[in-house]
């Protein structure tokens, strides 16, 4: 029998957007709020992901990261020559 009460984590936030994250019906709901001035926080993108979209989702996560961590200290994609060296043969 599944449990169909919510489980919520604690929210991201910044100066004037937050993500939340919460498990509800066997599913990962993620919401994007903005601060709106006389309004407070203000929903904009709800997305329900399963276990494998969430997977996927992280691995996606991840590279992007990576990927702007390496632009950010200057490194790129540049392929570099190389001299390949033979395997050492015995006699």
């Amino acid at each position: 029998m599944q449990n169909n009460t919510a489980f919520k984590f604690a929210p991201v936030f910044t100066e004037d957007q937050k993500i939340d994250v919460a498990l509800e019906d066997g599913q990962a709901v993620i919401k994007l709020s903005t601060w709106v001035e006389d309004l407070g926080w203000c929903g904009q993108k709800t997305m329900a992901l399963d276990t494998e979209m969430l997977d996927e989702l992280s691995r996606l996560v991840i590279a992007a990261k990576m990927k702007l961590k390496r632009d950010a200290e200057g490194d790129n994609d540049e392929i570099l020559s190389a001299r390949i060296l033979d395997f050492p043969r015995s006699v």
